[in-house]
């Protein structure tokens, strides 16, 4: 980003309840308007108040040297340095993962970020994806350092792995600049093509496989959050694929190994049932039911319910949801269901009933055109 392009915060910023998770605007430095003094030092003071807010203030320090005595390099150049506040609970974030974060950039001992994603897209984070080339090298090389999703950290940036060495006049000075950040989530879209990408012995390693097949269940997820039932069963049935490699070697990397089944079984019927594939549904159970005792599980003996209640077998759809509720009594999902079911064969109990008045009625009108006949039959 070497051109004469002048970037501005953007002054009319306004305070709003966005969920933090929704995807942020792409536009990194939008335009300001202009405003009154007043205006300007009133909307300065709720930034301030924003980011303070948010975590995102700067820290006390006298100098960016000082700050950069406790931080370590990112780059053996030393143009990118890092302060992790608070460590992330995942793996390291890949080179080519989506992020969704929060930042607030400063000049050298300045209160006001020069620029920040709070003043984007209504407060709302911003997703990024790393390798596209949409945001500054500097950012992109701190985002992979750290482990995420959850993650707060500092970075300093010199000119050289920001804008250049020239800046963006007059808006970016060529001078160093700290980024404070918030690592709220981290998506691996391309774990399945690395997992591929892999020889044979690395696959088999636990460790690889439970990182992929975490990425996959995250994938299919967000599919199935956005209706898309088949990708997200695609993605499950990949996961399971994955699992099939994994030699894990104790009691704990053996339970995990149970429980990614358990739950990828559970919500591969889920994905079948909304497809309305209810013997699949079944099929899955069965599956499950090797692994656990399937009467333990409420959410597999309701999709059991489900798939029953689909194929039209009533009376076994209803000795399902009757043993989940009682794994689960205050569970509103299963007394809906069983009241549902009960209000259907109530239905379908008065539609026999007026059918069987109908017929009789039409009966007794046959006989009595038959005796009227008989009748006028022996007069004439």
């Amino acid at each position: 980003m070497t051109s004469e392009t002048e970037f501005h915060i953007d002054l009319d910023f306004k305070k709003s309840n966005v969920n933090p998770m929704i995807n942020a605007d792409e536009d990194l430095f939008p335009d300001m308007d202009e405003e009154g003094d007043s205006d300007t030092e009133d909307v300065l003071k709720r930034i301030e108040e924003s980011t303070d807010k948010m975590m995102l203030s700067s820290p006390d320090y006298h100098s960016f040297e000082k700050l950069a005595v406790n931080m370590i390099d990112c780059v053996a150049s030393g143009d990118v340095k890092i302060l992790v506040i608070e460590e992330g609970d995942g793996p390291l974030v890949p080179v080519d993962a989506e992020v969704t974060i929060h930042y607030a950039a400063y000049w050298e001992k300045a209160k006001i970020p020069f620029d920040s994603t709070l003043t984007m897209n209504q407060g709302a984070p911003k997703r990024i994806r790393l390798g596209a080339g949409s945001i500054i090298p500097g950012l992109e090389i701190g985002l992979t350092t750290v482990k995420g999703p959850t993650a707060r950290f500092n970075l300093l940036v010199q000119p050289a792995a920001a804008w250049g060495p020239r800046g963006v006049p007059p808006r970016i000075r060529p001078e160093p600049a700290l980024f404070v950040i918030v690592l709220y989530d981290v998506k691996d879209n391309q774990a399945a093509v690395r997992f591929n990408d892999l020889p044979t012995e690395e696959q088999t390693k636990f460790e690889t496989t439970s990182k992929t097949v975490k990425a996959l269940r995250m994938d299919a997820k967000e599919l199935f959050q956005k209706r898309k039932y088949s990708k997200a069963m695609k993605c499950y049935q990949q996961a399971m694929t994955v699992l099939s490699m994994a030699h894990p070697k104790t009691a704990e990397e053996q339970a995990e190994l149970k429980d990614n089944r358990v739950k990828i079984y559970v919500n591969l019927a889920v994905c079948y049932y909304k497809l309305n594939k209810p013997k699949y549904v079944l099929l899955m159970c069965e599956n499950l039911d090797k692994i656990i005792d399937i009467n333990n599980h409420c959410k597999a003996l309701f999709y059991c319910g489900r798939a029953n209640e689909q194929l039209g077998k009533i009376e076994e759809a209803i000795k399902y949801y009757k043993k989940a509720l009682k794994l689960e009594p205050k569970n509103t999902d299963m007394g809906k269901a069983l009241a549902a079911i009960d209000d259907k064969i109530k239905n379908q109990k008065k539609k026999k009933q007026k059918c069987g008045k109908k017929f009789l009625i039409r009966k007794l009108k046959r006989k009595k055109c038959m005796l009227l006949i008989r009748i006028f039959k022996m007069t004439f």
